[in-house]
């Protein structure tokens, strides 16, 4: 049997040195060497330093502390927004990419103010309608005669450098947001489980992320239905932050936060739902509506109507004029007011709103209704025959509706429930 000293004998015949230490012992006989010092400025060790945290960031060209959204994204970081197609992630990529450009909070968290570059792999033109119906005229669709090669990880994350700096150039002074929409596309239609090919790329996006202090966003294809079911994809380990939309009650879908290195992670964080707004001849999906779930009110929060509720804000406001009804609803004696049959509110509705599938149309018009009575928009009571009837919560928008002839045109921006990007 060959034993450890005729396997060193050998190896030496073959490499002289081979297995010694700097003392001449070999490999079995190691013990500890003398101190040469702290390591801080030892030069022969291929520069390598040891420091504490003080001493790394001041050596660091940008700090670890900033954020673009507060307790979620991190400056310098990648980070990644999954889900099922069709599940609304390009609707909610639209949705933050607007609150960036123009500072607004998300999900009632600060944001900085941000300069925001959209690379649409798949679709561009449906972005870009997107982001007219949104208003996002800030917002920087990229163009790149090549594409965003992923394969091959060097020109990508030339091609993406590039980009981060026209934005610079466009909006100086900003910190950078790019947009990739989605990973499949840009590797080409190679599968995101394939490793060899995945994992060179993006550490070629972390590696670009970091060194531009900028955040480069990933959207994703999954067919996760459990956020707690980690499948250990690549770009799970690489992200900083991981957002998944998941189906939720009714056609709200929640984000959920799985890893999230600038915050608790493993939680909801909000919910969100759909419609889509007519531009041009097509329609494109985007967020009516997004609420965050962290922080307990007392009572409901002061939110804009979407476009459903505007829909039956407008139709209200016509059918007053052309067939209110002088209605008692406290009895004779009570104030009198115009109202309109809910059934009329109802037929208006199917027939205005985007889309053919009559159940989600009904659906959206009990929903928003249900958002009009809460916030005593309107009012809604039956009369003796058991009618429905609806009329302004406000004396002031009642006589502002007499007042005024507005033409509500079919199509004029009220979308259709359930699309999702």
């Amino acid at each position: 049997m060959r034993t450890v000293d005729d396997i060193e004998r050998e190896a030496e015949r073959i490499e002289p040195g081979y297995g010694a230490t700097p003392n001449g012992d070999s490999n079995r006989r190691f013990r500890a060497q003398p101190d040469h010092g702290n390591g801080s400025d030892a030069g022969s060790g291929g520069g390598v330093r040891l420091m504490n945290f003080k001493e790394y960031r001041s050596q660091q060209a940008h700090s670890s502390v900033n954020s673009l959204v507060s307790g979620l994204m991190r400056l310098g970081t990648v980070i990644a927004i999954g889900g099922r197609p069709g599940s609304g992630k390009t609707a909610f990529a639209v949705a933050l990419a607007q609150a960036l450009d123009q500072g607004e909070p998300f999900l009632d968290r600060e944001v900085k103010q941000a300069a925001v570059a959209y690379i649409a792999v798949e679709d561009a033109g449906d972005v870009a309608n997107r982001l007219e119906a949104t208003g996002a005229d800030g917002v920087l669709l990229v163009h790149s005669e090549e594409g965003i090669p992923l394969a091959k990880p060097a020109r990508a994350k030339a091609i993406i450098a590039e980009v981060i700096q026209h934005a610079r150039q466009r909006k100086p002074g900003r910190p950078i947001f790019v947009v990739i929409d989605t990973l499949r596309a840009a590797l080409g239609g190679t599968s995101v489980l394939e490793d060899k090919i995945v994992s060179p790329a993006l550490n070629a996006l972390r590696e670009l992320s970091e060194a531009e202090n900028a955040v480069i966003c990933i959207l994703n294809h999954t067919n996760r239905a459990d956020p707690k079911a980690m499948k250990g994809e690549t770009l799970e380990a690489v992200a900083a932050l991981e957002m998944i939309l998941l189906p939720g009650e009714g056609d709200w879908h929640t984000v959920h936060v799985g890893k999230n290195r600038s915050g608790p992670g493993n939680r909801q964080i909000g919910r969100l739902r759909f419609t889509s707004v007519k531009v041009g001849g097509v329609e494109a999906a985007i967020v009516e509506e997004i609420v965050c779930d962290e922080q307990a009110s007392e009572g409901p929060k002061d939110r804009k109507p979407g476009a459903n509720q505007r829909l039956i804000l407008k139709i209200l406001t016509r059918e007053v004029l052309a067939s209110g009804i002088d209605y008692r609803p406290y009895g004779r004696n009570g104030p009198q007011v115009k109202a309109v049959r809910e059934s009329v509110l109802r037929d208006e509705f199917m027939k205005m709103k985007a889309g053919d599938n009559r159940n989600s149309k009904n659906v959206a018009f009990n929903r928003a209704l249900d958002w009009l009575l809460e916030r005593a928009e309107v009012v809604r009571n039956e009369d003796e025959a058991g009618v429905g009837m609806i009329w302004f919560g406000s004396r002031d928008d009642e006589d502002d509706a007499m007042r005024q002839r507005l033409k509500v045109v079919p199509g004029n921006g009220a979308g259709r429930e359930g699309d999702e990007g």
